[in-house]
């Protein structure tokens, strides 16, 4: 996985469409390329950050602690490992952890919306 990410370029510092200028073309034509500027940004930005999880893992096999769950401590299942090689985390603490933040980001909306009902009050009175 390494060496394909890094074969694709990542080494480069910035994509080829990154460097070109936005000033080219009618409001259409820079808002094509400002989208497809931000698309790159991300796909860098992602690629980046799946060679550091590829890094962390080649550690933990020099380590022997591959295939370690980061937050119990149990071993990560061989099935989930083939799927996701660079799995932190074992099944049990995954969904736990996405329910986590699935609450989490409904109790944000919860609060943003009593936010919003607050200032829309004090807008009518």
């Amino acid at each position: 996985m390494k060496e394909k990410l890094l074969a694709e370029g990542l080494g480069k510092s910035l994509p080829d469409d990154l460097v070109r200028p936005f000033d080219i073309g009618d409001e259409g034509d820079r808002a094509d390329t400002e989208r497809t500027h931000e698309i790159s940004v991300l796909l860098s930005l992602r690629d980046k950050e799946k060679l550091l999880a590829i890094n962390e893992a080649l550690e933990k096999l020099r380590e022997g602690t591959f295939g370690v769950c980061e937050e119990c401590g149990d071993e990560i299942g061989a099935g989930r490992l083939k799927a996701m090689p660079l799995a932190r985390l074992c099944v049990p603490c995954k969904l736990r952890l996405e329910k986590e933040t699935a609450h989490q980001k409904f109790a944000e909306g919860k609060l943003d919306q009593s936010l919003i009902g607050e200032a829309e009050g004090e807008a009518t009175e």
